[in-house]
C-alpha cells in the first residue's frame, strides 16, 4: 500500500478490551472519508483502511502495533481522522504508534478538531507532520503527489494545509472549499479498501423494529448527502456559524438528488439494508426531497432510511418517506431534548410539545421505527424541567407503539467552537475545556470506566448552580423510569 487510513478508538492504540471496561470507543468513520480514499485510489494509489475500534471489539488483544510491523513494507503516507473532539487522545497516540514504527512515513490529520486545534497540535505532537484545515480532497490528492509521488509538489502551494518551517506551524491560504459538483463527483460507496467491510456495515445499521432485533448482520451504511449546517445549536460544534469558522462554509453545500439516489442504488445492488443520511433532508427544502423519493420509486429502489430530524419535518415529507422506503428497516431520530419548551428553544430546537406528539401521530400512521432523544445535561435543565421531560417521555411511551420506540436521555460533553463553548455567560454557565489539551486530557481520562461515577462530571461545562452531583441525581431518576417502560428506555451511560 501507497498509503494507510486509521480510525482511532477513543482509547489508546494499544488498548485491550478484554482486559478492561471501555467506554464507547467511536467505531464510526467520518462519513466524508470514504469519498477521500476513493478520490486517492483514482488517481493511482494503493490505500488500505483499518478501523481501530472495530478491530479491538472483534479480537480483544488485537495488536495494532503488531498490525504495522507486520506489513510487507511501510507506507509513505498515513492518514488519521480527527473530526470528532471523542478521539483527540486516541487519534494522536496511533499517530505516535505509527511514527515509532515507521518513522520516515508521514503522517496527516484532518476534520472539524483539527481544524480547529491544528497549531496547537503541530506544536506539541511531532508525530504529526500535516494538518488539513477544512475540507480536504484537493488538498489531500496534492499531498499524497508530494508524499508518494516524486516530491515534486510545493507544500507551500497545496491549499488548507498547515505543516512545520523551521520547526514553527505554517498555515497555508485556505483556499480549497468543495461545492455540489465535487461532492457529486467523489465515490462516497466503496469500501472495500477497508478491512472487514462488511462487520462495519454490519455496526452501521440502526433499527428500532422488531426485524432489528433478531438479524444482527443487517447491512447499513452513512452516505454523505452534504455539507455544512442552517442552524446553530447551543451544544454543537457543527453548527453554521461553527463550519463558516472551520471551513470556509455558509449553510449546506448540498449534493444532487440525482447523485444521492444514484449512490443507494449502488447500495441496494451490493446488498445493504439501510442507508443513513449524513444531513437531514427534510431541511433541504420541497424541491430537494419530493425529487429524492419519486426517484426512488421510479427506479423501484426499496431500502432502509435513517433520517436525524432536525426540527420537526413537514407532514408530507413524513407521508413521502412512508410510502417509499423499507420500514422494516427504517429508523427516523428526533431530538426534543428537554421536555420544557423554554429550554428546547433556548437549545436550538423550536417546536412546542403538542407539535412533536401530532408529529408523531402521523410517524405512528406509517409506522415509523423512531429513536426519541433527550439530554440531561443541558443548559436550563433542572430538577424543576426535567420534570416535564420525564412528562413528555411518559406521553410518548403512551401513544407510540412499543416495538417501534427506543429512547435515550444521554449526558453531554461540551464541543469545541459550539455557542455553548465561545459564549458561556450567554447560557448561564462556565466552561472548563478550551485548549486542545483539554480535550486530550479529557479523552485519555475518560476511556475507561471508573469503578464510581457521577454523572454530569468531566463534561467540560457546568451550568451555574446545577453541580455534577444535581446530574447525578437526575440520572438515578432516569434510570429508574427508564426500567419501568415497556419499550426500549435506556439508562444514563455511566461512562463517557
Amino acid at each position: 500500500m501507497d498509503i494507510l487510513y486509521v480510525h482511532s478508538a477513543k482509547q489508546e492504540a494499544d488498548a485491550r478490551y478484554d482486559k478492561y471496561k471501555s467506554c464507547a470507543p467511536y467505531p464510526f468513520i467520518p462519513v466524508g472519508v470514504v469519498g477521500l480514499v476513493n478520490l486517492l485510489r483514482s488517481q493511482g494509489w494503493q490505500v488500505a483502511g483499518l478501523n481501530l475500534p472495530m478491530e479491538l471489539t472483534m479480537q480483544p488483544d488485537f495488536s495494532f502495533r503488531g498490525w504495522l510491523a507486520g506489513q510487507p513494507q511501510p507506507p509513505r503516507l498515513v492518514m488519521i481522522d480527527l473530526h470528532w473532539y471523542e478521539h483527540c487522545f486516541g487519534a494522536l497516540d496511533v499517530a505516535a504508534t505509527v511514527k515509532s514504527v515507521w518513522p520516515q512515513t508521514f503522517i496527516v490529520i484532518g476534520g472539524l478538531t483539527t481544524s480547529y486545534f491544528a497549531e496547537e497540535i503541530l506544536d506539541n505532537f511531532p508525530a504529526v507532520d500535516f494538518a488539513i484545515r477544512g475540507d480536504a480532497e484537493e488538498p489531500l490528492r496534492l499531498l499524497a503527489k508530494y508524499c508518494c509521488g516524486d516530491g515534486s509538489a510545493d507544500l507551500a502551494a497545496i491549499p488548507n494545509l498547515i505543516y512545520r518551517e523551521n520547526g514553527k506551524a505554517r498555515q497555508n491560504l485556505r483556499a480549497y472549499f468543495a461545492g455540489p459538483q465535487d461532492l457529486d463527483r467523489l465515490d462516497f460507496v466503496t469500501t472495500d479498501w477497508l478491512r472487514h467491510p462488511r462487520s462495519y456495515a454490519s455496526i452501521q445499521y440502526s433499527g428500532a423494529g422488531i426485524i432489528a432485533l433478531h438479524q444482527p448482520h443487517l447491512q447499513g451504511h452513512w452516505l454523505t448527502v452534504g455539507r455544512g449546517c442552517v442552524f446553530n445549536c447551543i451544544y454543537c460544534g457543527g453548527g453554521k456559524h461553527s463550519h463558516d469558522e472551520l471551513a470556509g462554509r455558509n449553510g449546506y453545500v448540498v449534493r444532487s438528488p440525482a447523485g444521492v439516489v444514484a449512490d443507494i442504488e449502488r447500495l441496494k445492488a451490493l446488498g445493504y439494508h439501510q442507508v443513513a443520511l449524513s444531513l437531514d433532508i427534510a431541511t433541504f427544502g420541497p424541491e430537494w426531497w419530493q425529487t429524492f423519493f419519486k426517484l426512488l420509486r421510479e427506479r423501484s429502489i426499496r431500502i432502509g432510511i435513517y433520517n436525524e430530524f432536525f426540527q420537526l419535518p413537514p407532514k408530507e415529507f413524513i407521508e413521502e418517506l412512508g410510502t417509499t422506503a423499507d420500514l422494516s428497516h427504517t429508523e427516523v431520530a428526533i431530538s426534543p431534548l428537554s421536555g420544557d419548551e423554554t429550554v428546547r428553544r433556548q437549545n436550538g430546537k423550536f417546536y412546542t410539545n403538542e407539535r412533536f406528539l401530532r408529529m408523531l401521530e402521523t410517524l405512528k400512521r406509517y409506522e415509523v421505527p423512531i429513536f426519541v432523544y433527550f439530554s440531561l445535561n443541558l443548559p436550563g435543565e433542572t430538577f424543576q424541567t426535567f420534570k416535564s421531560t420525564l412528562q413528555l417521555a411518559h406521553e410518548v411511551g403512551k401513544v407510540y407503539p412499543h416495538h417501534l420506540l427506543r429512547m435515550l436521555n444521554p449526558c453531554h460533553t461540551l464541543d469545541p467552537v459550539s455557542p455553548m463553548s465561545r459564549q458561556p455567560e450567554a447560557f448561564g454557565m462556565t466552561v472548563h475545556y478550551r485548549t486542545f489539551m483539554d480535550y486530550y486530557n479529557y479523552c485519555k481520562g475518560t476511556g475507561w470506566q471508573p469503578r464510581h461515577v457521577v454523572r454530569g462530571q468531566h463534561r467540560g461545562f457546568e451550568m451555574n448552580g446545577r453541580p455534577a452531583p444535581v446530574v447525578e441525581q437526575m440520572a438515578q431518576v432516569w434510570d429508574m423510569f427508564a426500567r419501568q417502560q415497556p419499550f426500549r428506555c435506556f439508562p444514563v451511560s455511566s461512562g463517557w
